[in-house]
């Protein structure tokens, strides 16, 4: 039992003062009486049930009392709760090159998604609405996010603000690799040209904002499907360096390989744009080489995890473990007010106490 006010137990130091002042004033009171020669007739005469019963109503007004000032002081019940996710700082370093325009399923399943008149979702629609779920599911924890494709730049830096954070993941626009004869870049607004992939320049970034933080627990999550060809530091020298750290401060750091697999298209493109097909896009295989050995080892070196997901179903499997092992436990004290029934026991002892002196065990003069 916990007390949120219990200086109001001070007021119980005043009994002894009352009940002196209640003394005192008796002896000092001239009370009218009427004078009788003798009161043994009277003291012979046993007393009844209703003169016994009425000595029980100063013990009942002090108990309503005492039991008014045990309200003041507000009475409280704790219970433990376990939050999970709380405390952690995460960096999310997020893939946009070309390649990443790729789906990762047979022309059977493209061409069901079309017929309900929806291109089917690439990598990194995958990518990103897996992303938007996992920050959903992170109460307490800052995140920030690094995107990279021909370089890598902090979209945005950690914060708690994860409704910002969603409105930042959907602002985010693929290369998709459309050029114009006049100039050899992106002609969508894309956020970040796409040509090629600076895996070791975003993994270094994403370090640097977790050193200066002061989270309880930090992770970097890394989301690629390629090979670095365009960081300016290696991507071996950067994990070497994390997985050099001591445990406390170093991050976790979880890679996601996605895509790769034998069943992989990719939009065609014809000359500079994209080909199209009754209004849709027109899908042809794409083999890419991706060098995963490689990816493992920059994994190991940062000593972090490593998952490979060929197909969409593969990459959220591996994303929901990262949900359910990084967590940080809390167990925060949740009270619960229980002033009330002691209150109303306390009022209804005095209701109880006016009532029958003032009816069944009324005293007369």
């Amino acid at each position: 039992m916990h007390f949120a006010t219990p200086e109001f137990f001070f007021i119980f130091l005043l009994v002894p003062v009352v009940w002196g002042f209640r003394r005192w004033r008796r002896r000092k009171a001239t009370t009218p009486a009427v004078q009788f020669a003798s009161f043994l007739a009277l003291e012979a005469v046993p007393a009844g049930f209703r003169a016994r019963l009425a000595l029980l109503l100063p013990a009942v007004r002090i108990a309503a009392l005492a039991l008014l000032v045990v309200a003041l002081a507000r009475p409280q019940t704790e219970d433990f709760e376990t939050l999970t996710g709380q405390g952690l700082d995460i960096m999310l370093c997020l893939d946009m090159s070309g390649s990443m325009n790729a789906v990762d399923m047979d022309l059977d399943e493209i061409a069901s998604w079309q017929e309900r008149s929806i291109e089917p979702p690439n990598r990194f629609r995958t990518a990103v609405d897996t992303l938007k779920e996992f920050v959903k599911n992170r109460r307490g924890d800052r995140i920030g996010l690094v995107v990279f494709a021909s370089e890598a730049y902090l979209k945005f830096p950690l914060t708690l603000d994860h409704a910002s954070v969603l409105k930042q993941l959907d602002s985010l626009v693929l290369d998709n690799m459309e050029r114009s004869r006049d100039r050899d870049a992106c002609i969508n607004n894309c956020t970040i040209n796409g040509e090629r992939t600076a895996i070791g320049d975003a993994l270094s970034k994403a370090y640097k904002r977790l050193e200066k933080s002061d989270g309880s627990g930090k992770l970097i999550v890394l989301i690629t499907d390629g090979n670095d060809n365009a960081s300016k530091l290696k991507p071996m020298d950067v994990a070497g360096y994390i997985g050099s750290q001591p445990d406390g401060p170093r991050p976790g750091v979880y890679t996601f390989l996605v895509g790769g697999g034998p069943k992989s298209k990719i939009p065609a493109r014809v000359g500079g744009a994209v080909a199209r097909q009754s209004g849709f896009l027109s899908y042809v295989p794409y083999d890419e080489h991706v060098d995963e050995a490689n990816i493992r080892e920059m994994v190991e070196a940062a000593r972090g995890t490593f998952h490979a997901a060929y197909d969409e179903d593969q990459f959220r499997q591996a994303f929901s473990s990262l949900e359910k092992s990084e967590h940080l436990e809390q167990k925060v004290s949740l009270r619960k007010e229980q002033f009330l029934p002691v209150l109303l026991a306390s009022l209804g002892l005095l209701v109880l106490e006016l009532l029958a002196s003032a009816t069944l065990l009324r005293r007369f003069p």
